[in-house]
């Protein structure tokens, strides 16, 4: 059989005359439960261990046992996780981290719902118990959770992307985690001030705070722009914007001028929810995790982009890294034309654009 490794190199195996074929369920840890089968049940798309044998360049000769994990094996577990993570998972910002007790306190993407429906007494923030969770902490240079490492609550940072897997207490106020894993990353909201074709560089304003500075994105990340048809329904699904603040609403909205979608006073006047981490999905109105992967699919559709169709006072949301002593930062994916999500004028001199929640959440690998 022809096999790849990790690395992606190609090497042809032969097993010796009394080689043995056994098969394993994912995350098995030992052979102890592991099964003979036939060779010829091996298929394409299957992992392997191959043990034993003569190694050249290009070949292995005499393995004497092949451990297979089937690929079907593999997809059921990897779907088993996805629902998982989708419906007991919530993902938001960290506001403070207790290493002694091994708490953390994160801020989610609205008002934290209790299973039964009651609200905690502190809306939007959520106390996680990671006492006997597995935690791993996103790598600076990748959003993908093969590439994350062994971490702990001490490790945890203000500001810091969370998403947990776990369940909640009665009153929805706690959660006690299974599984956490973050990263040194923020969602952010960008007008381009300029596009080096060349490079690849951007120079960009935080549309916040007015901070300007360079963005890489990295080669592997997704550019995705929300195409004109869509942004009314955007609009309406965020409950914010209606296009750059002072203009009128995306064409198809059907509000008249001034009038933020779902707000109920002529004029408009309704304000971001402080709770909302952009970006991040999370439990309550707008977000949850089947929100998040509702946004996720929708995100998914649009269509690609290259950095050649940005252009200058474009507005793009992108998940970006740490911005270092140089004024640069990676860009780990970024969705333009989020105009539409546009809402008021903050204290800052910025622009506060309330993206809704779970709108870049595809970046980040879970396990």
């Amino acid at each position: 059989m022809k096999i790849r490794s990790e690395a992606g190199l190609e090497s042809m195996v032969g097993l010796a005359e009394k080689a043995t074929v056994v098969k394993v369920a994912p995350g098995e840890t030992s052979l102890q439960n592991a099964s003979p089968i036939a060779f010829a049940s091996i298929s394409p798309g299957d992992r392997v261990l191959v043990r034993g044998g003569a190694s050249a360049e290009g070949r292995i000769d005499g393995a004497v046992r092949i451990v297979v994990m089937a690929m079907t094996d593999l997809a059921a577990r990897e779907e088993s996780e996805q629902r998982a993570w989708r419906e007991r998972g919530v993902a938001g910002t960290l506001i403070a981290a207790e290493p002694a007790k091994s708490e953390f306190t994160m801020r989610t993407g609205g008002p934290a719902q209790a299973p039964s429906g009651a609200q905690p007494s502190t809306p939007g923030s959520l106390v996680v118990d990671a006492g006997k969770a597995t935690i791993h902490r996103y790598a600076d240079t990748s959003v993908k959770f093969v590439d994350a490492q062994p971490a702990t609550v001490a490790e945890l940072a203000e500001g810091d992307q969370v998403r947990v897997l776990g369940t909640r207490s009665a009153d929805g106020a706690r959660m006690t985690a299974e599984r956490v894993v973050f990263g040194h990353f923020r969602t952010m909201a960008l007008a381009i001030e300029k596009v080096d074709q060349a490079t690849g560089l951007l120079s960009v304003k935080d549309l916040q705070s007015n901070r300007k500075f360079m963005v890489s994105i990295l080669p592997s990340a997704s550019i995705r722009k929300i195409p004109a048809e869509m942004a009314a329904m955007f609009a309406a699904l965020s409950g914010f914007g209606a296009g750059r603040p002072g203009g009128p609403p995306p064409e198809g909205t059907g509000a008249p001028a001034g009038t933020r979608p779902g707000d109920s006073r002529p004029g408009g006047g309704r304000a971001p929810d402080p709770g909302r981490t952009p970006g991040m999905g999370g439990h309550g109105p707008g977000g949850g995790a089947r929100a998040g992967r509702t946004m996720e699919d929708m995100i998914e559709k649009m269509p690609v982009i290259t950095v050649a169709d940005l252009k200058k006072d474009d507005w793009v949301g992108a998940v970006v890294g740490t911005i270092d002593a140089s004024d640069k930062a990676t860009a780990f994916n970024m969705l333009a034309g989020i105009e539409v999500f546009a809402s008021r004028a903050n204290r800052s001199g910025g622009v506060d654009v309330g993206m809704p929640a779970g709108l870049l959440d595809g970046a980040f690998g879970v396990p």
